[in-house]
């Protein structure tokens, strides 16, 4: 978890967690700037200075509201770009 911390840092996320997956639910996701692409298999958001992907099935936006994102559905990855 360190290494994932200091990536984010290195990156400008807002830490101390910039996300939190729950599997068999989805996802919470801090600080994010904008939702660049939007397929119930992928989700490309903007977070501080770094773009993640979200993959997944039935991926759902349940709510977005001042830069926090629920993510609902089966996320079965979250990679950095």
């Amino acid at each position: 978890m360190k290494l994932l911390q200091q990536i984010l840092s290195e990156a400008g996320a807002e830490l101390d967690r910039s996300f939190t997956v729950v599997p068999g639910f989805g996802g919470y996701f801090k600080s994010v700037k904008s939702v660049d692409d939007y397929s119930p298999e992928r989700v490309v958001l903007t977070v501080a200075k770094m773009r993640l992907t979200v993959t997944g099935k039935k991926l759902i936006i349940d709510k977005y509201f001042q830069q926090d994102l629920l993510l609902r559905g089966e996320i079965t990855g979250v990679g950095l770009e």
